[in-house]
């Protein structure tokens, strides 16, 4: 199948063709169809919205993560899931508009962000968690940015971390499982420190 033949088929109202032109421009890592393909998560056909996914892991690439990231402005949640499941495997393709977002109005789409940004094996993704850990004003904001540190697994996030700790006390169990999964020694008195000021739970 050419281009332009999957580029038509990826216009059609067979979901048999729509499938077809779907999977051929994943396998031949068609940039042009990124915008067809993203529309295509939204099908009611769930044959139509996996080629579509699959096309779309395949292709990758910061248009690829540029487009999906208005999905995760969606009302619908499985859209949302499904551009976030993606984003989380090929987000490190475009790391900017990732950290665009931590500075986001919606909280929620700020939690996306930070979520995603753990999956990118990043030094950069470490540095503006941390950051949104520090400063960001939503408790669960924060909670994730610490969570997604723990998931990067450097070394260098846990001076942040520990900076932290003082945080309330839901985010001081995302903190102290970052900690744990990061191993750092550096964190051992920060701990020690911040059991007196931490309630019994």
């Amino acid at each position: 199948m050419n281009e332009q033949k999957i580029l038509d088929g990826l216009k059609d109202n067979d979901p048999a063709i729509l499938r077809e032109a779907a999977f051929s421009a994943g396998d031949t890592h068609l940039e042009d169809a990124v915008p067809l393909l993203v529309r295509l998560l939204n099908s009611e056909n769930l044959g139509v919205q996996e080629a579509a996914e699959y096309a779309l892991r395949r292709i990758r690439g910061p248009e690829v993560v540029n487009d999906l990231l208005p999905l995760l402005r969606s009302d619908e949640a499985p859209i949302r899931n499904i551009s976030m499941d993606i984003l989380r495997e090929i987000g490190k393709d475009s790391i900017e508009p990732l950290k665009e977002l931590l500075l986001d109005n919606d909280p929620d789409l700020r939690i996306f962000a930070a979520d995603i940004l753990g999956s990118t094996a990043s030094i950069e993704a470490m540095t503006a968690l941390g950051n949104t850990l520090l400063r960001d004003p939503e408790v669960n904001v924060r909670y994730q940015a610490a969570m997604s540190l723990g998931s990067l697994g450097f070394p260098e996030a846990a001076s942040v971390l520990n900076q932290a700790l003082n945080d309330e006390e839901w985010v001081q169990f995302s903190i102290i499982e970052a900690l744990t999964k990061i191993r750092s020694e550096s964190s051992i008195m920060a701990l020690v420190k911040a059991m007196d000021k931490s309630s019994d739970l």
